[in-house]
């Protein structure tokens, strides 16, 4: 039986990630997905809940939904593929299925191995210090295969459709009052503009000497943070916060580990993640969950610091909400 695993933002779900679980079904046995929960890789808050994403991947063809808390999520691109095929592997997976531009794996190793074998200068992009343009799919997916080959797991890449919005693209329109497809699943109040108000806050009247214990500040970003802090909004928040070494996603994922108070000394204890936070299951993904130690479908399941994480994440997912949410049980089909 081939097991077939997908890393999955879901921010939000639409017609392209239909097509991906349409032609996983077609070509292996059982599909296992994982999720980023209540915010993404880039430190966006999701605009769909994690229910929500179990029941539409269930719905179109995944077999076993599982989490991965923001802690592991809100990383560069390398963290996240780590963190998300350790929890994979634990099913376990025997294939791992992905997007991409360039469709060509023996490309995605050798720049990999470009990336590896080169001096980076960190004040610039991956991209720039290897003079090449690969796009958001591809630049998850180097290190998808890096990741496949070190844990045994054969990768398989597929041609991202291009006719289909991308999230993005998705996120974009809808904010714009345009109708998309599966927008009655989405949560309107999640985005960077809702929560500012606190962050700007909390940059203000927190000390640089106490930010700089969180998660992700580095390199004296803490002066940069509060100094930006100043602006009245978050689109200037984060003119004024981005730098060439600094990048949009980084500002973000930053002060997400700021406002959920993430420390360097939790994630220092806590840098491997090889549980399964499962969100959904139908008949076949429950057979995968047997005889595991590490399986979690309740949160008192879960061990004390994924659950330190998730009533951190779900109060500040609260924040600005007009109705608070709750952790639901387990979707079954």
């Amino acid at each position: 039986m081939s097991i077939c695993g997908i890393i999955a933002e879901y921010n939000p779900f639409h017609q392209g990630h239909v097509y991906q679980l349409q032609y996983a079904k077609q070509h292996f046995d059982t599909i296992v997905i994982i999720t980023s929960m209540y915010y993404s890789q880039r430190g966006l808050p999701s605009l769909l809940l994690p229910e929500d994403k179990a029941r539409l991947s269930l719905n179109y063809g995944a077999d076993l939904v599982i989490g991965l808390p923001v802690c592991y999520t809100a990383q560069s691109a390398a963290y996240f593929a780590k963190y998300s095929l350790q929890a994979l592997q634990q099913v376990p997976i025997d294939h791992l299925l992905f997007g991409s531009e360039s469709n060509d794996i023996h490309r995605l190793e050798t720049i990999y191995d470009s990336i590896q074998s080169k001096t980076i200068n960190a004040s610039t992009s991956m991209n720039h210090n290897l003079q090449l343009d690969l796009l958001p799919n591809d630049q998850l997916a180097i290190h998808y295969v890096h990741e496949c080959k070190e844990m045994g797991i054969i990768p398989e890449s597929m041609q991202r459709n291009t006719t289909y919005p991308s999230a993005t693209q998705t996120r974009k329109d809808y904010f714009s009052n345009k109708k998309v497809l599966f927008d009655t699943y989405f949560q309107s109040q999640q985005r960077w503009e809702n929560y500012y108000p606190y962050l700007k806050t909390f940059l203000q009247l927190t000390p640089a000497q106490t930010l700089e214990q969180f998660f992700l500040v580095n390199e004296g970003i803490e002066y940069r943070l509060k100094k930006a802090a100043k602006e009245n909004t978050w689109p200037a928040f984060l003119e004024a916060s981005i730098s060439k070494t600094y990048s949009k996603s980084r500002i973000q994922r930053t002060c997400l580990m700021i406002l959920l108070q993430i420390t360097k000394e939790m994630m220092k204890k806590h840098d491997q993640f090889r549980s399964l936070i499962v969100l959904g299951f139908n008949e076949k993904g429950q057979q995968l969950l047997k005889d595991h130690d590490l399986v979690a479908t309740k949160f008192k399941e879960m061990n004390a610091f994924d659950q330190y994480i998730e009533n951190q994440t779900i109060t500040l997912y609260n924040s600005v909400q007009p109705h608070p949410i709750q952790r639901k049980a387990v979707l079954k089909i």
